[in-house]
């Protein structure tokens, strides 16, 4: 059950636009110093007007890095925030409950106990996805268990949404494991720890990532290396992705879209966490909301490549061909 990845001040991009502590979530992004090869015209300008646009003329506008609530959306993300709190510690401590019996296992136990955390992973998600008021769809098939897959990145509630539909063990961020609470969750989750601050530790990453996938897990990386607004993919880093292309490996691809009712506050600014606003704010702006509408589009084929940069580029291509922007 590994949750959000929030990011301190790590320069990768060229475009400084990003604020400082939104740049290079989820992947180890330091590893590569190339700069992204985003056009400058993809800016935040051109997104607001082309989200304004789809949103039509009954959406709410709100200023940006800023979350207004109603009183009745107060009282909903008061609600929701205990019952995810408790509905998390619930399914935590029942999966190792589960687990007991298994540690005396040597040979048999780490099999075993990765098949309960991904029953425990699905249940944590569903329920997630009914305690937030989202409502999930899926397209295509879910990859098969034991694969790498990539995914665009919008927000902390692609972890519930992608565990609601396909359980996958996430690699995040060394610092994350000692947060408060989410730390010790994620961990419990089997999340892949990586420590940007030492080039080498992607070595034990990639050795990481293996391990899980032999146990049967799919092993989820989000290589935009940053949350977005939505409106499009960013180029894809690379550095996670050297393993597979050395082996030949096939990558599996999926895309991430959200959207609200019509006449309700976007998905852009509410479910996307990609704002200078912080965690705690914009967590109960996004369970203030009556309800979410979460599309999944698995790829139909995965994707090989004998470079790390030609898959990268393979990966997005396909991704696009599929990717709805978030309204």
């Amino acid at each position: 059950m590994p949750l959000m990845v929030r990011g301190a001040e790590t320069v990768c991009f060229a475009d400084r636009r990003i604020p400082p502590h939104m740049r290079c979530m989820d992947t180890p992004c330091s590893f590569t110093t190339n700069q992204s090869s985003a056009s400058p015209n993809e800016g935040a300008g051109t997104r607001l007007e082309t989200v304004a646009e789809a949103a039509g003329p009954d959406a709410t506008p709100e200023t940006p890095g800023r979350q207004r609530l109603r009183t009745r959306e107060w009282l909903r993300a008061i609600w929701r925030t205990v019952v995810v709190f408790l509905w998390t510690t619930a399914v935590a401590g029942a999966m190792l409950a589960a687990w007991a019996p298994t540690l005396a296992m040597r040979a048999a136990g780490p099999p075993l106990r990765s098949r309960i955390r991904r029953r425990a992973q699905r249940a944590w998600g569903r329920g997630m996805m009914l305690a937030i008021g989202v409502r999930m769809s899926a397209e295509g098939t879910p990859p098969p268990e034991g694969v790498m897959v990539v995914s665009n990145h919008l927000g902390y509630l692609d972890i519930a949404a992608l565990n609601s539909v396909a359980p996958m063990v996430f690699v995040s961020r060394a610092d994350v494991r000692r947060w408060p609470f989410w730390g010790a969750v994620a961990a419990l989750g089997g999340t892949v720890f990586v420590d940007r601050t030492r080039k080498r530790d992607v070595i034990r990453v990639r050795r990481d990532m293996e391990a899980a996938m032999q146990r049967g897990d799919r092993v989820l990386v989000f290589p935009e290396a940053t949350t977005t607004d939505g409106s499009t993919i960013r180029p894809l880093k690379p550095a996670l992705l050297a393993g597979a292309a050395e082996r030949n490996m096939p990558v599996y691809w999926l895309t991430l879209s959200y959207r609200t009712p019509p006449g309700n506050p976007s998905a852009r600014d509410r479910v996307c966490w990609w704002q200078t606003v912080g965690f705690v704010p914009h967590a109960l702006a996004l369970f203030g909301l009556r309800r979410v509408y979460c599309t999944i589009r698995f790829g139909d084929a995965p994707v090989r490549a004998p470079h790390r940069k030609e898959l990268a580029v393979a990966l997005r291509t396909r991704m696009l061909q599929r990717f709805k922007p978030v309204t």
